[in-house]
């Protein structure tokens, strides 16, 4: 009876490890997280690296988070320094080789001027500006003829980008699981 009972204590200890061990049991509870934005990821324009974690930011999109990006720039223009940041909430969004994340941003149009408060106004001729952005830094913009949906422009550039996620009241975990399974 005691051997009996042995090896049942021993194949459920076993069984418990294995369990624990499983890929598809990345499902990990974490600290209880405050609800709001939270910048999570911000890289280079290279993509590397600035701040915060991928994963963390892959989960949240897993989980169905809001995103939005964020991204600027400064430059000296003669006597002045002008400085530049936006924040978008992204239309369309992919997660890649679990690993890196694109964004589509919903089209808008072009404004007079994106420096001068004053020039905040739709530009004229009605253009259209949309662009994709990635975690590896990458941001090709496109800007196109609102009457006949021509590409007017094809812009690719490299930015510095933060990523933010939304967290909703009581987060206390997450779960990691990929979509496709």
């Amino acid at each position: 009876m005691r051997t009996l009972r042995a090896v049942m204590y021993s194949m459920v200890f076993t069984m418990t490890i294995a369990s624990c061990n499983q890929e598809g049991s990345k499902t990990q509870p974490t600290e209880p997280i405050n609800s709001g934005w939270k910048a999570i990821y911000k890289h280079d324009e290279n993509g590397k690296r600035i701040e915060g974690n991928i994963d963390s930011l892959v989960m949240g999109i897993r989980n169905g988070y809001d995103v939005r990006i964020g991204w600027g720039w400064q430059r000296e223009l003669g006597d002045s320094i002008l400085r530049l940041e936006h924040v978008a909430k992204p239309l369309y969004i992919s997660i890649i080789q679990d690993k890196n994340v694109s964004a589509i941003i919903d089209p808008h149009p072009l404004l007079q001027s994106y420096i001068d408060i004053d020039g905040q106004t739709f530009g004229e001729g009605g253009h259209i500006w949309q662009c994709i952005m990635t975690t590896k830094g990458t941001f090709n913009a496109q800007v196109y003829d609102r009457s006949d949906g021509q590409l007017i422009k094809n812009w690719p550039q490299n930015h510095k980008m933060t990523w933010f996620l939304e967290y909703p009241e009581n987060t206390q975990k997450m779960m990691n699981k990929p979509l496709y399974k």
